[in-house]
């Protein structure tokens, strides 16, 4: 009974509706991710397991964009909307594909 009383409240119902979409949210950027990384990525790595990767953009990037890009690699520069990072970790490379706004991320 008490639990009928609380499936029927309106606070209950729309913090289970956030969370399905959250949750919506959630799978489909991991779906959309595992098409973005090109295979070749991450085939040259360094004495640290890390390699070089270029990010491809829809667009020029701008200062919060390379600052978060900063978070998974070096900044080696920018050709029009490509980011090129140095030192990326294969976590990174999840985290980076994750990401909507970016379209692609190849291997230089």
């Amino acid at each position: 009974m008490r639990l009928r009383r609380i499936a029927a409240s309106p606070a209950v119902r729309k913090l289970v509706a956030v969370a399905i979409v959250v949750a919506g949210y959630q799978v489909w950027l991991g779906v959309q991710a595992d098409g973005k990384v090109a295979p070749e990525v991450g085939q040259v790595r360094d004495e640290r397991g890390r390699f070089p990767a270029d990010v491809v953009l829809g667009f020029a990037p701008e200062r919060y964009h390379i600052l978060e890009l900063q978070k998974h690699g070096r900044i080696a520069g920018t050709d029009d909307t490509i980011v090129h990072l140095r030192g990326v970790s294969p976590a990174g490379v999840d985290a980076l594909a994750r990401e909507y706004w970016i379209d692609r991320i190849e291997a230089p």
